[in-house]
Parts: C-alpha cells; structure tokens; sequence
C-alpha cells in the first residue's frame, strides 16, 4: 500500500495546518502566524508558532517544528504513512487500501491493516449477511438504530470457529499477523488457529484519530463458560489504559463543551450519542488511567463520572477524582438513580430528562467524598471524621493552580463547616509530613544533586545553535532561491556555518544551487532529516526580526521583506566577525600561555595584529566587492 509522491502533495496541499493543529492547541491570530501553547513540552509563555501561509509549525520553546505531517505523527505518535491516511480520510482524499501491506511495511501497519479488514468483515456480517440476524434482533431490542451501527461500525462475529480467520488468509493476511493483532488464537494441540470472537456483537475500539486499535465483543447467549465480554489483548497497537471508547466520535462536542461525560459501557455511548448526548465516552471496563486522562485533556476542563454505585465503582471514582485533580482537571460526580445506568435512563426518560439528571445530580469532588463518608459512618465519630477531612484535603493541595486550590478550600470549609484557616493549617501539616517521610533519594534534586548517575556512560551529542545570522542567511536562500543562494555562498565558506543541522542545510543548498533547482519543500518535509526539518521550519517562522543590537556593531540589515541583499550583506558581515572573533579570543588566549611558559611570542602578535586588520577590513564589507 505504498503512497505516491503525487498523492502526499495532494493531501498536503489540501490540508490546513491551523485547523490539523488547532484540534490539540488552543491558536490565536498574531500578526500572519498563529501561536499558542506548545503540546510537546510544559510552558506558561506561548512560543509554539504555526504558518499557515508555508504549511508548518515551530515551537522556539522545544525546537520541535516542521510540516502538518510531522506534527500528526509526533503527537499521535504514527508512522509517516498513517498520517498521510488520517489526513487524507479527513480532506476526502481516497488512497486505496484494499491490497495487502507492502513487503517493507512496519509490523504494526500489518497489524493495523489486519485490523481495519477484520472491522470491515464483522461490519459486513452484521449488515449483510443472514447470519447476522441474531445480532440484529439484538440491537433492535436495545433500539440502537442502523445509523449507529454504521457510526460507531458495530459489528458481529459469525458462530464459526473460523470465519474471519478464513476470509483473512484469502485477502492474502498471515496468521501470524492475525495472532499478532489479537484477532486469532493458537490451537492447544498445534495445528492451527482459531477465531478469538464468535457469535459476539462486536464493538471497534478506535483511536482518537479513527484507526481500529482492537474490539470489543459482546457475548449474544447466554453461557456459563463463557464472559459476557471480551476484549482486545494488549497488543502492539492496542493498550487498553490508553484509548476511550467514543472518544473519536464524541472530541469535537467535548471541545464544544470543554467537558467531557465517562461511563462504563460501550453501550452506554452508543445510547447516548443517539439521543444526541455526544460528549461521552468510556473507559471500557478499566479504571481511569493517566494517559486517558492526557487523551480527555486536549478536549475538556471537566469531567463528570458516571461509574456504578457499588463498592467497585465507588473505588475508582475516588482515584479517577485523586488523577483528574493532578492533571489540573474538574472532576464531578453523577450518581444515577438505583438500578438504572445511562443507556436504560436514557431509553426510558430521553436526552432532555438525562441532561436535566446530569445537571441537577453532578457534585463536586468534595461533596460527593463527603456524602459518601456519611453513608459509610466515618463521619459518626470524632477520629474517623477527622481522617476524612484530611483526606479531603488531601486531594485538595494536590491541585496546582492557585486559584483552583483557594476556591476548593472554600468549598470544603462550607460542606464541612470547618473554618478555612483550619483546614488550611491540616493541608500544609500534612505536606510538611509527607515530605519528611519521602526519602532524600525520590525528592526532586537540587542543583548540586543534577548530576548524571552514570558519568561513565557515553553522552548524546547535542547539535550546536547556530547563531542568529546562520539563520538568517538560511531564510534569505530558502526564501529567495538560486540567486540568493549565488550571492551568499560565493561570499560564505560552509565552514561559517554552525556545524550540525545549519551546515547541513547549508551544503545541501549548495548541491541544489548545482543541480539547478532550489526545492524549499524538502527541507520542511523531513527529506533531510529531523533536525534540518525544525531548523527549516523555524527560520522559516516569521518570530522576530533581525535584532536592532546589530546597528549598535555598525551593521545595517534592514528588515528581511524590504532589502533581502541587503539584509544578506549584513548576516554575512556579523557571521565573518562572530567567526573571527572566535580566532581572535583563541589567539589571545595563547599568547597568554605561551607568556606564562616564557615562550616567544612575536609570531603569535604578529598574526593577531593581520586578525585585527582583516577584523576592520570586514567591516567595511570589503568582501562584497
């Protein structure tokens, strides 16, 4: 399933970078480019800069930059053919995904590849075929509708031991690549596999961007040997603490919203979406999870918890509300009525009267904690209700944002009717003590404790900074072409250039100059590697303009749009003393030791003084001529 080169520029070219990003980063219009907070590292000063006008974005904060690919595939963390898919699936760009893998294809598009044939197949035997009927008749009785089933791709697995593993081979799919995607399983005496669904309603598990990861399969009779449901193994593209059901479907109301609705069941979302409740999703069975909480923190502030009121459900809504808390989150709670769950209420009532429920019936963290001691009795005596307290407050210093923390401490103070000064005092008492009981060795070291803990080990060479002049002269040649690029390397050794990613970008012009093209695409489309791609794309990115202190050292570069030559002719003139000033400070520092160790010096002061003269003559721009 290789991607022509046409069919990459075509996706590219009809691809907008603001709206691609803007579904992860909150942008506003500064100037021609657009900024915001960078998704790649933590800042508070927005340094993340996107282009719409070149295509590409750059963080000045990280240095992470580059294309609308690029980015899909950094924070998704896909392969550069799955992001072409998922941005041609979103412009309405066909790419034709009906033949087997490419014999180069990494594992993991196989297994994706197997993956979305076998949602295809279980999709066709639940719409198509009359072995479906059963699942139908199911689905039927839970009113779930047809335009669901084609949503959400709803499936059935046929009560074959091997109907999909058949129609896999057939498509040219290995077993073992079915095995690898979860899809099949080994038989104990040897001689083969077996299908792992039968007879189930399947669910497609999809990733946030809409590839099928895994499925659930939901068992139609009744058997004692069998559970209700089973799901995907853990596979390489499958973890279940990492995806949420729905939430591909459900992201653009959660954005809508800035809140997000989590139930238990795969049924609970599907019920809801159709009585157009869409910003919900569900942990599928597992207890919520930090990298689900990332996943919902891209879309919402709030979240509000549905989980069942036994014991269980109550176990992991409090450690949903203790993660939610320390991801800067709203957690609430939704208790529902007894003996009902979202997909029956909201079947018997409809969607207005299960808004007006999670409405009215949502309570903060701290009183549902609270309520919920009550019940229990640990309010009933005085050492029990003070252990509650502090662990209300507890929960309360963990939150990190000052004014999120003082309004939760008002709030506890009210439903505790405890005065605020009080229970400010307990949650600092008990920081003090769990830091004392944190051993030195997991407290976050001070500088002098930094240090590497392996000094024998070989250390990552980390590229150099090229200096602000490099860049410069790389914006004017990638801007203006093969004149450009003619005017400055005639006057510019490569040798000036930082070396590293500036260099290279710098050499690769110069090959380009002599083949008789300047192609500013393939330094941002990672051809030339990572580093040249974010150096690329940063230079690229209008920032700032070159710095008023350059008039202060008598070099004019007038702003880049007005006089590109020269702007040029100005780089290249602080880029020649930068570099002979690093000779100079050199020089200096040998005759300094050749002082110290009563050696003659004359030569070296002679050389420094031929420095200093070309030092002047290079300011007066001499080279230029």
């Amino acid at each position: 399933m290789r991607i022509t080169d046409e069919t990459i520029e075509q996706v590219r070219g009809a691809a907008d970078v603001v709206d691609v990003v803007g579904e992860y980063v909150r942008l506003k219009k500064r100037g021609s480019n657009y900024v915001g907070l960078c998704p790649f590292h933590s800042e508070k000063t927005p340094s993340f800069n996107v282009n719409p006008s070149l295509g590409i974005f750059k963080c000045f904060g990280c240095g992470e930059g580059g294309d609308v690919f690029s980015f899909l595939s950094r924070i998704e963390n896909l392969s550069f053919p799955e992001s072409v898919t998922i941005l041609a699936e979103r412009v309405g760009i066909t790419i034709d995904q009906s033949g087997e893998p490419d014999e180069d294809a990494s594992t993991r598009e196989a297994i994706l590849h197997a993956l979305q044939f076998a949602a295809r197949f279980f999709f066709q035997q639940l719409t198509q075929d009359d072995g479906g009927a059963v699942a139908r008749e199911y689905l039927a009785g839970r009113s779930i509708a047809p335009e669901m089933v084609k949503r959400f791709g709803i499936g059935y697995a046929p009560d074959a031991w091997d109907g999909l593993l058949k129609a896999a081979t057939a498509a040219k799919i290995s077993e073992e690549m079915l095995e690898q995607a979860g899809l099949i399983l080994p038989r104990r005496d040897g001689s083969g596999h077996y299908d792992r669904y039968r007879h189930r309603l399947i669910f497609p598990i999809l990733s946030h961007v809409g590839k099928v990861l895994g499925f659930g399969g939901r068992l139609l009779d009744k058997a004692d040997d069998q559970p209700k449901y089973i799901n995907s193994p853990e596979t390489e593209v499958y973890h279940k603490g990492r995806v949420l059901y729905g939430l591909y479907h459900a992201k653009n109301a959660i954005r809508g919203k800035e809140e997000v609705i989590l139930v238990e069941g795969y049924t609970d979302v599907v019920a809801l979406h159709q009585a157009g409740v869409q910003h919900v999703v569900a942990s599928s069975g597992t207890a919520l999870t930090t990298d689900q909480i990332k996943l919902v923190s891209r879309y919402a502030n709030r979240v509000i918890m549905l989980y069942d009121g036994d014991e269980a459900g109550a176990r992991a809504t409090v450690r949903g509300i203790d993660l939610l808390l320390q991801a800067g989150l709203a957690p609430y709670v939704v208790s529902m009525p007894d003996g009902e769950d979202p997909d029956t209420y909201v079947h018997k009532f409809g969607a207005e009267a299960f808004e007006t429920a999670i409405r009215d019936r949502r309570q903060d963290f701290v009183t549902y904690l609270y309520q919920r001691a009550r019940l229990k009795g640990s309010l009933d005596e005085p050492d029990s209700r003070a252990r509650t307290h502090h662990a209300i407050m507890k929960l309360i210093s963990r939150i990190k944002d000052q004014l999120m923390r003082e309004s939760y401490v008002q709030r506890a103070a009210a439903v505790m009717e405890v005065p605020d000064v009080y229970l400010r005092r307990a949650m600092k008492a008990d920081r003090q003590l769990a830091a004392a009981k944190t051993p030195r060795r997991e407290r976050t070291p001070g500088p002098a404790e930094s240090r590497d803990p392996n000094p024998g080990r070989p250390q990552e060479v980390v590229p150099l900074e090229p200096l602000p002049e490099e860049k410069t002269l790389l914006r004017l040649m990638l801007d203006h072409g093969a004149p450009m690029v003619s005017f400055i390397l005639s006057r510019t050794a490569l040798d000036e250039f930082t070396e590293g990613p500036s260099r290279d970008a710098a050499t690769a012009l110069v090959e380009q100059f002599e083949a008789g093209e300047i192609q500013q695409r393939v330094f941002l489309d990672g051809s030339m590697g990572a580093a040249v791609q974010r150096l690329a794309s940063e230079v690229l990115t209008d920032r700032e303009e070159p710095s008023e202190n350059w008039a202060g050292r008598k070099i004019i570069v007038p702003v880049l749009n007005e006089d590109s030559r020269a702007a040029a002719s100005g780089a290249m003139t602080l880029l020649k003393l930068d570099r002979l000033d690093e000779m100079i400070a050199r020089l200096r520092h040998g005759i300094h030791v050749a002082e110290r160790g009563g050696e003659e010096v004359r030569p070296l002061q002679e050389e420094l003084l031929g420095l200093q003269h070309l030092r002047r003559k290079i300011e007066d721009q001499e080279f230029l001529a």
